[in-house]
């Protein structure tokens, strides 16, 4: 056990092991955000999510290969995100995560249970809520339940072959090997998700509706209206607001490499 969760974790299990290792809470939510909720008040989709601690807060072996490489450990929407930041919540993501690195069959059991039970018409399933796993064993054994992620795991993307699971591949422009990476996955055809350094704030700039990435001009698509990324084209691109975030830290990042996009990085698409 101690080496699989990190020493904190370990303490936090051995102070209260009845709330950390109890199976008596669901896993996963349903319309449970601002924004997954948006599916179903727009589109009339049902939306579960799962929320685990991201990278290596709880587990030893990290769970978002890509966080520190693309620079997005430290603002991870499960670190700083409205309700997923505060205590209750991050001690329910704690829990999870404690069982899931502890029994990850045991909880994909019991995952699948809980999307069978609350199968409805119009709904679907997204596992990496604050993670970046490979979940296609579970994905593969429910192929009437539609999933999908967001994922900076460039080859989860192209060798994915799951009919019932949809991909977007989640840009960093931390440096310009990160960059090119992103232009490849536009010119593979993939679904492509640029995060922006901005709220549209006074004194920020606006989220652009195209770019030219390759030497073509592509349009840039609203990922925020909704979360239902299986339901966009093929090959489309799209833009994400920065989320729990103060506009001084915004403006402190706009002169040095990040996570997030600007109007100087973006142009390093062309």
């Amino acid at each position: 056990m101690s080496n699989l969760i990190t020493s904190e974790s370990l303490e936090l299990l051995r102070s209260n092991k009845t709330y950390y290792m109890s199976t008596k809470q669901p896993l996963m939510g349903f319309n449970s955000s601002v924004k997954i909720s948006k599916g179903l008040k727009r589109f009339d989709y049902t939306t579960g999510i799962l929320y685990l601690q991201p990278s290596n807060a709880v587990s030893v072996r990290t769970l978002c290969p890509w966080a520190k490489p693309a620079g997005c450990e430290d603002d991870c929407l499960g670190k700083k995100s409205g309700r997923l930041q505060m205590l209750l919540s991050q001690n329910a993501m704690t829990r999870r995560t404690i069982q899931y690195v502890l029994d990850p069959d045991g909880v994909k059991d019991r995952l699948r249970s809980e999307i069978l039970k609350n199968e409805t018409d119009n709904y679907c399933i997204r596992l990496n809520g604050t993670s970046d796993e490979d979940w296609s064993d579970l994905i593969s054994s429910l192929p009437n339940i539609q999933f999908y992620d967001y994922t900076k795991v460039f080859h989860r993307v192209e060798r994915n072959t799951l009919s019932n699971y949809h991909l977007t591949y989640s840009a960093s422009f931390l440096n310009q090997k990160l960059i090119n990476k992103t232009k490849e996955a536009v010119a593979k055809g993939f679904n492509v998700a640029l995060p922006l350094n901005t709220k549209e704030c006074k004194g920020e700039f606006k989220r652009p509706t195209e770019a030219v990435i390759n030497n073509e001009i592509k349009q840039l698509d609203d990922f925020d209206y909704t979360d239902l990324r299986f339901l966009d084209k093929d090959g489309s691109v799209g833009t994400l607001l920065r989320k729990g975030s103060k506009i001084t830290d915004r403006l402190a990042e706009m002169s040095k490499p990040s996570f997030f996009g600007n109007p100087s990085t973006l142009a390093l698409l062309a």
